[in-house]
Formats: C-alpha cells, sequence, structure tokens
C-alpha cells in the first residue's frame, strides 16, 4: 500500500513541475508584435533623489524612434533610436525634471503614459 501513495505522490510532484515549467515557458513567449513596458521610478532620500525610467520591449519586433518626454514638457526629450526585442534599457532622468509623468511614444504608433512611483519604505531598511 505504501508503493501506491509513493507512486501517487510521485505523479503529482511531476505534474506541478510540469505545469510551472509550461506556465514559465509561456508567460516569456512574446505574442505581440509590438509591446513596450514602462516603469518610472522616483526614490527619495535624505540628500538626493534617485529616479530611473525602465523601458522593455516585450514584443517580437524592435521598436523605432522612441520619444520619452518628462513632465509633459518638450525641452525634456530623450530620443532612442531602437530597442530590440527583449532588450531592456534604462535611463536617468535629466536635471530639472519634476518627475511626476513620463510619455514614451515609437513609431510603431506605442504611446505610454507612466506616472512615476515611489518604493515603500520599510523600517530599519537602508534609504528609509
Amino acid at each position: 500500500m505504501k508503493i501506491k501513495k509513493l507512486e501517487l505522490l510521485l505523479i503529482c510532484s511531476v505534474v506541478v513541475v510540469t505545469t510551472v515549467v509550461l506556465y514559465n515557458v509561456l508567460i516569456s513567449v512574446p505574442f505581440k508584435d509590438y509591446s513596450l513596458e514602462v516603469d518610472a521610478l522616483r526614490d527619495p532620500e535624505s540628500l538626493l533623489v534617485n529616479s530611473r525610467v525602465v523601458l522593455k520591449n516585450n514584443g517580437k519586433l524592435p521598436l523605432n524612434d522612441i520619444l520619452v518626454m518628462y513632465d509633459n514638457n518638450r525641452e525634456l526629450i530623450e530620443n532612442l533610436q531602437t530597442i530590440k526585442p527583449g532588450q531592456t534599457i534604462i535611463l536617468s532622468p535629466p536635471q530639472g525634471a519634476n518627475l511626476n509623468t513620463v510619455k514614451v511614444v515609437t513609431a510603431e504608433g506605442i504611446s505610454v503614459d507612466k506616472q512615476f512611483r515611489s518604493p515603500i519604505k520599510m523600517p530599519g531598511m537602508i534609504g528609509s
């Protein structure tokens, strides 16, 4: 009787592991031709503000002529030539940006507006 329980446990384990592996493979495969993920982070500390904008091309094809505009200010614009599929680019916002919003537009018609987010400060953590 113990052998059947062991076999059942082994079969269940194989099914769970297979399901997890298939799920991870499926979520990493791009389904759209053009897709862009934008994350804008503002981390105020006691003496300065750390900030960054992360752009990731989640699509199957490259994104071209990317314009990054900070706080709807036409003087605070960055131009990028291309972001290849799967590529991640980290940008530092220019001096003078209020770090409220960022707008990213591509030649392929993608337009993403994001507000800067601030991480939650935990007591005892560095920077809190």
